[in-house]
């Protein structure tokens, strides 16, 4: 699958490249309060981690699987944003796509993580036949289940997750958006 830009009010989602490394390891790998909030980020950064997990979603054959956009301010990496299939919780019997995303800590607060999200919701039920598509989200990280709700994620369960930048497994809630609550929420805009 080929990805293509997807242009917001405010912002530009593109297909992430090589290029964002840099920016990728100063507004999240560098910034705990950004890494503290993802299971996968390792903390304190290691060098050649942004780099690792970019080839391993540029890889051949990687779109097949996430598709991961970068968020774009104005032509400025402000932070990714991600649909996964069959979806990190697969192993967990929920077999819809994924969302993942973050921001830079300059960038947050000013509604661009929604639109962002917002949009990679309306490309993931567009590109995707799936009943659904869910999150996953740190139990006490309320900023982001406050977006999920937003935008019309529903409470489905809990796991446990270990995160690297805490050393430690971390309560999540899984939240999940129908395809029918979302044709339902388009019905109404």
């Amino acid at each position: 699958m080929t990805l293509s830009r997807i242009t917001t009010r405010r912002l530009v989602l593109r297909p992430i490249r090589m290029e964002d490394a840099a920016a990728m390891i100063e507004l999240g790998g560098k910034d705990f309060e950004v890494a503290r909030w993802m299971t996968s980020f390792p903390w304190p950064y290691e060098e050649g981690a942004v780099e690792g997990f970019l080839q391993s979603v540029l890889g051949e054959g990687a779109a097949a699987n996430a598709a991961v956009f970068a968020i774009t301010l104005g032509g400025i990496f402000i932070g990714l944003v991600s649909i996964e299939v069959p979806g990190e919780l697969s192993g967990e019997g929920i077999d819809h796509p994924t969302i993942g995303y973050w921001l830079g800590r300059p960038f947050q607060g000013f509604g661009y993580g929604s639109e962002a999200a917002q949009a990679a919701v309306e490309w993931g039920f567009e590109n995707h036949t799936c009943d659904a598509i869910a999150a996953r989200v740190f139990e006490d990280n309320k900023a982001s289940r406050g977006l999920l709700r937003k935008l019309g994620f529903k409470p489905f369960g809990k796991t446990q997750r270990y995160s690297r930048a805490l050393d430690r497994k971390i309560d999540n809630v899984v939240v999940c958006l129908t395809r029918n609550d979302f044709d339902m929420q388009r019905a109404v805009a």
